[in-house]
């Protein structure tokens, strides 16, 4: 066939469990790696450097400080864009998912203008975006999660964030028993591929393998009834058969693939074994080539590769901690597969070191502010003297694991500074950092030397002994933390005696609350902005907890006033509007959802649209007429198609034109809900209302196929039980109709 398409094989590896910390590494790289520094940006992201490398060596205050710093002292520039993704990253990690979203939300402001995005800056709003929805769905926000999710596949759906991004929606679906819905998005993890990047030369050992054919007879062989097949063979000797199916959209694109496990295996078991130093052969046979050939072989070879880690972890050898401790052992574990070089037990090197802190004389010169130079060059002066090293040999665990093992005692050093480096102890003081490395040849991204690393401070020996303490706080910010921490926990007290209706409970909580709060706000020592911040919108919460109104209005108002560029301002003012909400004061509470729904760099604009609308609709309640809450609705899915309310939006307006009796408005909203918004969580609720349009307008075969659709894909809602129970009342008429 002259039109046919020219085969190919493309291979990729891709592992729909990958943990979050392991997602960013190709994007942070490559943004971090291309130095086009603008307007001096030079030093700031040498601080951002620094300060990603504290709070991965675990400090984490430090790190945090820094990366507020670069933010604080460029707000025009690029860098605070990396800047709030490392903290995104951070803040996921320890699961502070609403901190999280605060950052990565504010990642969008690098597309401006209807210019594309690309290069480094494409990856960060993509990761931004993704890690965006991961929070969300850590969070079980799941209509938020969809809705930034969603954003990636609709717009760019031939890239790595794509691929893991419909991990994490089938995962969404899969925690409201969606389960049709679960495994279709899970399913199409991994079948997209850039096709801008380079053909796969490596593949990570121990992760599912994926094979892609792109070949213009698939149709055809699917409509005959041919299985579409490929064999991959290790050279080990592992042999598998792939069975392929067709992409989701593409019919000539067929995509398969074969989970993978370390070690030795037998053929057939539908899992390809692989040992160190291995490689994968990939064969399929064209079954009618544009030549005219038939069953020609094409053929594609990758190497395996294993990314090495090292942890320090506990005696078990399985979870990772945290500190080390004088006279007591500590545990390594390494995996890489690429040093299980033989069928017996291998062993690997790693280099442990402890060093210090050289201390020098400062001046204690107070500073009101943050000066970018002044602190990297205090960190450059910042000098670090090896105390002693040791090289410690690791033993695989078992033949072919790929994972090794080892410990070591460390103990007391008997000079402040020298150690005897010869000797096979490694000697270490109080505050020293432990470090352990080794050099990876070989990992994912092909051959070149990567230092792998962790490292742990170590602490005094352990001591059981009571002993008596006092707890001063002697510093403004230290007993500012303090305070605000203290009074969080009395407004969530407050909270809980609100909603059990203990008023006078609540009001003593919030006092009390109140009470730790004003120190941080009034104190005149120089605190980060961000701690005054967070103390006010406490404050304001603490009054509301005790339905004092007025005073937590007029808090939210000085807070604007003082902060007026803050993040938190929008938050605020959506405080505000819900106060006048509750108080049923609807026309003032329009006006300050309207007021956010207006603010440009507003996180909560679709939000405030929405809830403009619903107020609307409640203060309308009752009369006729209801246009006027028809169209903020129609407005805020206009302007916010993207959100998680403009799906609830088109709902509303789908109610308002069922009740007017205009169907076929309502049964073409219907489809754009379906076709749009497919993850929301109302549908089987739409699909009951569709049910109702199509059997109103005598369309008895789309009532029917939608109330069966009802019954298939949503059999545990509570709407299933009345679509069985109109379903035979369909039936009939559609019989009657046909005959």
């Amino acid at each position: 066939m002259q039109n046919r398409i020219k085969r190919n094989i493309a291979m990729i590896l891709m592992a729909c469990g990958v943990l979050i910390s392991g997602l960013h590494v190709h994007a942070a790289r490559k943004a971090i790696g291309e130095r086009d520094v603008e307007g001096g940006a030079y030093a700031a992201l040498k601080l951002l450097e620094r300060g990603e490398e504290l709070i991965e060596a675990g400090e984490v205050d430090r790190g945090v400080k820094m990366l507020e710093t670069v933010i604080e002292q460029n707000p025009k520039s690029k860098v605070r864009f990396k800047a709030y993704l490392s903290l995104g990253r951070h803040y996921l990690k320890v699961r502070e998912n609403a901190k999280a979203v605060e950052k990565l939300r504010l990642l969008v402001n690098l597309k401006t203008g209807a210019a594309e995005l690309s290069g480094s800056d494409l990856d960060m709003y993509l990761e931004g975006i993704y890690l965006t929805g991961v929070a969300h769905f850590n969070a079980r926000q799941y209509g938020a999660a969809f809705s930034a999710l969603r954003k990636i596949t609709a717009n760019h759906p031939n890239t790595v964030w794509a691929n893991q991004a419909y991990y994490y929606i089938g995962m969404s679906h899969f925690a409201q028993e969606h389960w049709s819905k679960a495994i279709h998005n899970l399913g199409l993890v991994g079948t997209f591929i850039d096709p801008e990047s380079p053909e796969v030369e490596y593949v990570e050992a121990g992760h599912r393998f994926f094979v892609k054919i792109n070949d213009g007879d698939l149709p055809i062989l699917q409509r005959l009834g041919q299985d579409v097949k490929v064999t991959v063979e290790a050279k080990s000797g592992d042999k598998e058969t792939i069975l392929c199916g067709p992409q989701t959209g593409q019919e000539d694109i067929y995509v398969g693939s074969v989970r993978t496990e370390v070690g030795k295996g037998t053929a057939g078991d539908n899992v390809l074994h692989l040992v160190g130093g291995d490689s994968i052969s990939v064969k399929y046979f064209d079954n009618s080539t544009k030549e005219g050939k038939k069953d020609e072989l094409r053929q594609k070879q990758v190497k395996v590769a294993s990314t090495g880690s090292l942890v320090f972890t506990r005696g078990t050898y399985k979870f990772k901690t945290d500190s080390a401790f004088l006279g007591q052992p500590v545990f390594l574990r390494v995996k890489d597969v690429d040093h299980d070089k033989t069928d017996g037990k291998d062993t690997i090197s790693v280099r442990l070191s402890s060093s210090y802190k050289v201390k020098e004389e400062e001046e204690d010169i107070p500073t009101m502010t943050v000066d970018i130079d002044k602190l990297l060059a205090e960190e450059e002066e910042e000098k670090i003297a090896l105390r002693d090293e040791l090289v410690l040999t690791l033993t695989e665990d078992s033949e072919h694991s790929g994972v090794f093992t080892g410990t070591t005692v460390i103990k007391r050093a008997a000079d402040e500074k020298a150690a005897d480096k010869a000797d096979a102890v490694l000697s270490c003081a109080v505050g020293d950092t432990l470090a352990a490395s080794y050099v990876d040849e070989l990992t994912i991204r092909g051959e070149g030397a990567t230092s792998v690393k962790d490292q742990l401070i170590v602490f005094d020996e352990i001591d059981s002994r009571p002993r008596a303490d006092q707890d001063v706080v002697a510093e403004a910010i230290t007993k500012a933390k303090k305070e605000i921490v203290e009074a969080e926990a009395f407004l969530e007290i407050a909270r809980i005696f609100q909603s059990m209706g203990l008023k006078k409970g609540a009001k003593e909580k919030s006092e009390q609350g109140l009470d730790r709060v004003n120190f941080a706000i009034h104190t005149r020592a120089a605190i980060p902005p961000a701690l005054r911040e967070r103390a006010f919108n406490i404050k304001w919460n603490l009054y509301m907890a005790q339905d004092d109104f007025g005073r937590a209005m007029s808090t939210c108002h000085s807070f604007n006033r003082l902060y007026p560029e803050s993040s938190l301002v929008d938050h605020a003012l959506m405080g505000i509007g819900r106060i006048y909400l509750k108080k049923r004061d609807f026309k003032e509470a329009i006006q300050v959802f309207r007021q956010v729904a207006g603010m440009p760099n507003a996180q909560s604009r679709a939000e405030a649209s929405f809830l403009a609308a619903e107020t609307t609709e409640r203060m309308h309640q009752g009369e006729r007429s209801l246009e006027t809450a028809v169209a903020a609705y129609k407005s805020c899915a206009t302007r916010f198609p993207e959100s998680e309310f403009a799906g609830p939006s088109l709902a509303k307006v789908v109610d308002y034109h069922i009740k007017t009796k205009d169907y076929a408005e309502a049964d073409d909203l219907l489809t754009q809900i379906f076709l749009d918004y497919q993850d929301e969580d109302f549908l089987d609720r739409m699909l009951l209302k569709w049910i109702r349009v199509s059997f109103d307008m005598g369309d008895y075969k789309k009532a029917h196929e939608k109330c069966t659709q009802l019954l298939f894909e949503y059999p545990g809602s509570v709407h299933a039980k009345k679509a069985q129970e109109v379903l035979p009342r369909i039936e009939e008429k559609l019989d009657k109709k046909e005959s």
